[in-house]
């Protein structure tokens, strides 16, 4: 059982060059997988008792850094999502690049490589000693993977990811509205259908046994009133076919083909900046939403899965959520978001039982882009914009 009880920052894993997108455990507390905007996958192994942090805490920089040890080689542009079956034994990417890529997590290395994955703090460190910058020094070295298995089938970016509790199946969601539900052993689309042309799947999440399928449509455009609708609907993946129009639920005059300043006026608040993070509890009962982008609230929506109604509203990240999902009991929720918090709440009664991090100067600084929780739940890992992962341990 999930107890948020005493955490503690145990590491602070350096990702500099371009914005950490997206992380995954891989199979345990101790291997984790982050990627960037620049399409680089990296891999850590974090030990059982995390180096001496021998210098005096500074700024943003609380616990030590540990290099990773492995990079997988293959997507040509920004990393959006990962996910990974609750074995381990694979780790579902989507890129920029309109792939999905599938990587065992057992393959053999293909060679090593030297990385720099601290050029930024190398710059900052050149402008205060007046020195040049030493980026010609050694960085790490690290090993290279290319094995995996490529899914082609979409034709636009790929903004959403995930994956089914059992592992079997996989969800993706492009900017032309396409939604692919993937077979994970054969590697085949069993389900594809589309929401409205002019918007983006914003998020998609798979029920525990694959079955059922949480989307979540919208495009952020606030200079044009003709903004087609959002959608959050849930979807038979058997069928292909929709089986409950939540916003529907929600705004009974709801009306998809109307686009207007009006329409909006309607959903907006509830909506905010799009629902850009999505998530089934593990029993099926309950759906989950959250407000991202620039919204003054960031709040989690949290829906009967049945009704559509509104169960209740939890958690707030003043500027906007990034990442939402469910502990494995379905008891609480966790959530990242612009504010640099990782909120955890329960999902009862919507109180917060534990905020990590701090507030570190407004929605532009180091705000956290991805959440992730260890199979065994006590290990918490967030990675933020300035190019830093952290991890925290729980009591327990």
């Amino acid at each position: 059982m999930f107890t948020p009880a005493k955490p503690k920052l145990r590491y602070q894993l350096t990702f500099e060059g371009s914005w950490p997108t997206s992380v995954a455990f891989l199979g345990s507390g101790r291997r984790l997988a982050a990627g960037n905007q620049l399409g680089q996958i990296f891999v850590w192994e974090l030990p059982e008792k995390p180096p001496e942090f021998k210098a005096e805490p500074k700024g943003d920089r609380q616990a030590p850094n540990v290099w990773p040890v492995r990079r997988l080689d293959g997507h040509g542009n920004e990393i959006s999502r990962l996910a990974v079956a609750l074995d381990g034994k694979f780790l579902a990417s989507s890129s920029f690049d309109r792939s999905v890529r599938l990587w065992p997590t057992n393959a053999p290395v293909t060679g090593k490589i030297e990385v720099v994955l601290d050029a930024d703090s190398r710059k900052r460190e050149a402008r205060r000693t007046g020195k040049k910058e030493s980026s010609k020094e050694p960085g790490v070295t690290v090993e290279t993977q290319i094995e995996c298995e490529l899914l082609e089938g979409h034709k636009e970016w790929i903004y959403t990811l995930g994956i089914s509790g059992d592992g079997k199946r996989v969800i993706s969601g492009d900017a032309a509205s396409q939604v692919i539900v993937w077979d994970a052993a054969t590697r085949k689309s069993v389900a594809t259908w589309a929401g409205h042309p002019w918007n983006w799947i914003l998020a998609a999440s798979l029920s525990a046994n694959g079955k059922t399928a949480l989307v979540s449509e919208g495009r952020y455009k606030r200079d044009d009133f003709d903004i087609p609708s959002p959608g959050l609907k849930l979807w038979d993946v058997a069928t292909a076919k929709e089986s409950l129009d939540i916003l529907k639920v929600q705004f009974p005059k709801f009306s998809p083909s109307e686009r207007s300043y009006n329409s909006a006026q309607m959903w907006g608040k509830f909506v905010g900046a799009g629902l850009i993070a999505s998530a089934i509890s593990p029993d099926g009962k309950l759906v989950a939403v959250g407000q991202g982008g620039e919204t003054g609230t960031g709040t989690v929506h949290l829906l009967d899965a049945v009704t559509g109604k509104l169960v209740r509203d939890v958690s707030s990240h003043g500027s906007g959520i990034t990442d939402i999902l469910f502990t494995s009991d379905g008891r609480h929720i966790v959530s990242t978001g612009r504010d640099t918090c990782v909120r955890i709440c329960q999902v009862a009664d919507g109180k917060e039982v534990a905020v990590l991090g701090a507030p570190r100067g407004g929605q532009f600084k180091d705000w956290f882009s991805a959440v992730a929780l260890s199979p065994d739940e006590r290990t918490i890992v967030a990675t933020d914009i300035a190019g830093m992962i952290h991890v925290w341990e729980f009591e327990g």
